[in-house]
């Protein structure tokens, strides 16, 4: 671990997953996640075994961060203010709490002038 960081958006492990060499420079940071990103990538239709297993894994090895009322309140202002959804907006409560930066490949999160984000950009 080189003592980076980062609360990971579900793209971000997705990306990881799929061995993505954007991601090389983030791989020996520490990941965070939130149920959210959990709950998206478990949750995904026609995922079999094997793939379920490997998720299990990669989640693992990464932290989880445990819900709380702090964050519900960040989430709620993050709504109010920025029309997020809310799974975007508990993500990136979760960042702000946590004072990390959002890594992500969602753009739409750099509307969100007072998060720290670091936007990842695949190559097609």
């Amino acid at each position: 671990m080189n003592g980076n960081r980062f609360l990971a958006d579900t793209n971000a492990f997705i990306y990881l997953l799929n061995q993505e060499q954007i991601l090389k420079p983030f791989i020996d940071s520490t990941w965070v996640y939130t149920f959210i990103t959990e709950i998206e990538l478990l949750g995904k239709p026609n995922l079999n075994k094997s793939e379920e297993k490997l998720v299990r894994e990669l989640l693992s090895v990464a932290e989880k961060l445990q819900h709380n009322d702090l964050i519900t309140e960040m989430t709620i202002r993050l709504k109010q203010k920025h029309k997020m959804k809310l799974p975007d907006a508990i993500i990136a409560a979760s960042s702000q709490f946590l004072n990390i930066p959002l890594l992500t490949a969602d753009k739409e999160y750099s509307k969100v002038k007072e998060l720290d984000i670091v936007l990842i950009e695949v190559q097609s």
